[in-house]
């Protein structure tokens, strides 16, 4: 009997000293393009100062996820520029990894898919297809709606890109075969670059959202995003939230595109949206933020990092 109360007891302390880490523990949940890689560098994706305050934040007991559009086949190689274990949600989180093991892998209809790809090619005129699967981490098809011009500018900007670049196929052929039997996490539809076409891409973006609701559609300046029902930053991270049972009080996210719009509503009170973000995303964030590791003084207060 005094054996199973002493048990009883250690296991009751167990889980307090357990839940007061839980409740300590902080999560940052960031995304990439224009927010962690911002302003972007040449020899590496992430600047000195981002890699510091994440080391520092992680060193300190709390958890990194990267929320991204990118691929895994992008984003396995900034593990290694962190030095430090961190997790991912990938392709607007049609794929997720905890701990280096999958936890979520979503792929689209294709045959639903087959369906609104030829009504919006039909409708809107796209001038290209981006598609994201198992097999690619981008293989693109070209509508013959692009200029020579075009694809001389797109090239060079490309090669500029340095660290950044995804590798990609542009391949009407294997575009097809995937859309066929593949295993497709996104869609990406490509309406041109300039300011006229962004905004051109962010109403054609609520028109989808609304005429296909067995679909996710989000934008950012450059595409609309197709993926899988309840396949968004904010469904994503979510779900990654439950999974882990991570306080959702105790995250922290990051963004500055259309498509970090559901992190920041579905995890209000801590979300940061970065000060040259569209106004109409920063709208949606309690906060603005000049750059990522600025978060430093919020967020490792409380572990005495005041610089």
């Amino acid at each position: 009997m005094l054996s199973f109360f002493k048990h009883f007891i250690i296991a009751v302390s167990r889980a307090y000293v357990y839940n007061i880490r839980r409740m300590e523990f902080k999560l940052l949940a960031v995304d990439l393009d224009g927010t962690l890689f911002y302003p972007k560098q040449v020899k590496r994706c992430i600047p000195k100062k981002n890699i510091k305050f994440l080391q520092d934040f992680i060193d300190a007991g709390n958890k990194v996820v990267i929320v991204s559009s990118r691929s895994h086949f992008f984003t396995k190689k900034l593990e290694q520029e962190v030095n430090r274990p961190i997790d991912f949600i990938n392709c607007t989180s049609a794929q997720i990894i905890a701990d280096g093991k999958i936890i979520r892998d979503k792929v689209v209809d294709n045959n639903q898919l087959k369906d609104i790809l030829l009504e919006i090619d039909k409708k809107y005129k796209p001038l290209g297809y981006l598609m994201t699967s198992k097999k690619y981490s981008i293989v693109a098809k070209d509508n013959g709606r692009v200029s020579g011009f075009f694809k001389i500018f797109y090239a060079l900007w490309y090669f500029f890109q340095f660290k950044y670049r995804e590798e990609y196929v542009i391949n009407t052929e294997k575009f097809n075969k995937e859309l066929d039997s593949g295993e497709i996490y996104k869609v990406m539809i490509f309406f041109g670059l300039g300011r006229k076409k962004e905004k051109i891409t962010k109403d054609i973006n609520k028109q989808l959202r609304e005429k296909y609701p067995q679909f996710e559609f989000s934008w950012t300046s450059k595409l609309n995003e197709l993926t899988a029902l309840k396949c968004t930053k904010g469904d994503g991270l979510e779900y990654y939230c439950d999974k882990l049972g991570i306080d959702k009080d105790n995250v922290y996210v990051v963004g500055d595109s259309g498509n970090d719009i559901t992190m920041f509503n579905k995890f209000h009170k801590h979300s940061y949206a970065m000060k040259h973000a569209n106004k109409s995303v920063k709208k949606y964030a309690s906060n603005i933020i000049s750059r990522v590791y600025k978060l430093r003084n919020i967020l490792l207060k409380e572990e005495g990092e005041t610089k």
